[in-house]
């Protein structure tokens, strides 16, 4: 059965998809397969992948299964899933109508265990789902926290994500839902700078257990990565950003070099594509 988690944040700009983007590509690396849901309305996990081998950038059809239209009921999940083209790597594409969702179908709003009863046929053909939620409180929110079992939240040291954290953290400590904080992860961190250092002790002091041990620095590694439509690890594997993110996968996700060797050589036996294998820790 799959580790199933959502990644969250109340406040964009820290970095949250292209943090979940990388976590599943590192994943999907390392031999596991993995189905990332896009629930934001913004579907930048979805221009990134489905786009980034079209000229132009993704083009939608009208006819386009997505993440909406498994909402209501138009397809199923399993119909909507698409290859990424990257072995193991799934997707379960996002939609610009998930905001109006609401309005034409006032039901979905009441019905937070929704998506959970979606996506739980699909769970045991995966070793980890990691949902995308938008950067807002509300009802993708909650059915995303009642699909899941953990919650990451991906944070910026700085002065307004802080104020976000102090009012998301509260909030999912008092909410009635299947997902928990798990991690809270210090993102896009400047370790050279004094007002990075004291702000990301803050965090960690404000919440004890719950903040990861490693950081993600921030390089420009991971704009011009997103630029060219690819992962920090394809793009830039031996910079910090990408070390960080590996070694971060590594303690979030409970991996190992063994049990990384054994799923790449499970996945070499099942002939899923050995292409990027060798981006992956210990083989």
């Amino acid at each position: 059965m799959a580790g199933t988690f959502c990644l969250l944040s109340k406040k964009g700009g820290v970095g949250k998809t292209t943090f979940t983007l990388n976590c599943a590509h590192a994943l999907a690396f390392s031999g596991f397969k993995v189905l990332l849901v896009d629930l934001d309305a913004q579907s930048n996990l979805t221009k990134h992948l489905l786009g980034r081998n079209q000229p132009g950038g993704f083009v939608r059809r009208p006819d386009f299964p997505d993440i909406s239209k498994v909402l209501t009921s138009r397809h199923s999940a399993a119909s909507a899933v698409v290859e990424t083209g990257y072995a193991g790597l799934h997707l379960l594409p996002g939609s610009p109508d998930l905001d109006d969702l609401p309005l034409l179908n006032p039901r979905l709003g009441r019905e937070p265990s929704r998506l959970r009863s979606l996506l739980a046929p699909l769970y045991p053909h995966y070793d980890y789902v990691l949902v995308d939620c938008p950067p807002v409180l509300n009802w993708l929110t909650r059915m995303a926290l009642m699909a899941t079992e953990k919650v990451i939240i991906p944070t910026q040291p700085e002065a307004y994500a802080l104020q976000g954290l102090q009012d998301l953290v509260p909030w999912l400590d008092k909410m009635t839902a299947t997902a928990q904080l798990f991690k809270i992860v210090i993102n896009m961190y400047r370790a050279n700078t004094q007002l990075h250092q004291a702000l990301a002790a803050q965090i960690e002091a404000a919440y004890p257990g719950r903040v990861a041990r490693q950081r993600v620095r921030l390089t420009i590694d991971l704009a011009e990565a997103a630029r060219a439509g690819l992962s920090v690890f394809e793009h830039a594997p031996t910079s910090l950003a990408a070390m960080d993110l590996y070694a971060l996968c590594f303690e979030l996700f409970g991996l190992s070099a063994e049990s990384v060797r054994t799923r790449m050589k499970e996945r070499a036996a099942e002939g899923l594509g050995t292409e990027q294998q060798g981006l992956a820790v210990g083989t």
